[in-house]
């Protein structure tokens, strides 16, 4: 009954991908060799991406970070050769450690404004858990979306741009400046909030400092490095590769397994665990709303640089001296 209702979307798919002369992101013969194989650690299935041409999907990712698969095998004897023992545990879920401070599951729609997203994601949930819960703040994507010049709204970003803005000029909070890039196009940056009478500038949370955390060339540094600034601080930002797989990606470890690469992405990692059978994996929060992946979640093999996940990631120390009055 399962393989009807795939081959029925999947021929519905095909008219409307025909019609409107675009390729449908949905492949049946994708969710089928990933599904078929017992030696994938993860679950392929039909949601949203299914309605949505490959193009539309390019057009959400903005993450503009190098292209990746995995280490190779010789990278990883070079890993278990030089990488030192780690004293951080096995796992750790900031969700778990911080309840109130990472922040919710959101949805960046038909922007490619991943880079903005996982940025203020992180350090919305980093100034609630530097200041012990005082500073609870959700800051908003619009802000670098429509205000950081340095990169280029719903068309994509450099993620050392974006926080090396929230830096320099910092990020207003989401009552100040509410998400209106669903349908793909950036408002002008204003000067007063959406109160019409609050400055702007006057809203800003800033980052004291920023790094990048992975090192560049030490790479078998990388996982202990992300694992102790992860435990020691809370989330943060990463971009990694997408291939068309991780569209239909509902469970399990993701790793790549078929087909063609659409672009890079930006996301927030809020943690690490390691499954029955022994798989290490890193658990990240998504922009693409609750009803994908594991409510918004996903699983992805940790330690391989899979898909890029641990070459680009980045963690900064929030401005605890100067915090904003929050508007009324």
């Amino acid at each position: 009954q399962d393989n009807m209702k795939v081959i029925a979307v999947a021929l519905v798919l095909a008219v409307i991908a025909f019609v409107v002369n675009a390729e449908s992101a949905f492949d049946p013969n994708i969710m089928k060799a990933v599904n078929s194989n017992p030696q994938n650690k993860w679950k392929a299935g039909i949601n949203k991406f299914a309605a949505m041409s490959v193009e539309e999907v390019r057009a959400m990712l903005g993450g503009q970070v190098p292209q990746y698969k995995r280490y190779t095998e010789a990278q990883m004897r070079i890993i278990a050769q030089r990488a030192a023992p780690s004293n951080n545990p096995t796992s750790f879920d900031a969700r778990k450690q911080w309840p109130d401070c990472v922040h919710p599951i959101r949805n960046q729609a038909h922007c490619g404004s991943c880079w903005a997203f996982g940025a203020t994601e992180a350090l919305s949930d980093r100034f609630c858990i530097a200041s012990n819960g005082k500073v609870n703040v959700v800051l908003a994507p619009q802000d670098p979306v429509s205000c950081d010049y340095s990169n280029y709204g719903c068309n994509g970003g450099n993620l050392q741009y974006v926080w090396e803005y929230m830096k320099s000029t910092g990020v207003v909070p989401e009552a100040c400046f509410p998400y209106v890039s669903q349908n793909g196009t950036e408002p002008a940056c204003p000067s007063t909030c959406i109160d019409g009478k609050t400055s702007f500038s006057s809203q800003k949370y800033k980052l004291k400092s920023y790094e990048k955390v992975s090192p560049t060339f030490l790479f078998w540094e990388r996982e202990s490095k992300i694992e102790s600034a992860l435990i020691q601080s809370g989330p943060l930002e990463t971009g990694f590769t997408v291939y068309q797989d991780f569209l239909q990606y509902q469970s399990g470890v993701y790793h790549h397994v078929t087909g063609g690469l659409l672009g890079g992405h930006a996301v927030k990692i809020v943690g690490y665990g390691v499954t029955s059978d022994n798989i290490k994996y890193w658990i990240v929060a998504n922009s693409w709303g609750t009803d994908w992946g594991i409510d918004g979640f996903f699983w992805i093999q940790k330690g391989n640089n899979e898909c890029g996940i641990e070459a680009d990631v980045y963690d900064g120390v929030p401005d605890l001296s100067h915090v904003p009055q929050p508007l009324n």
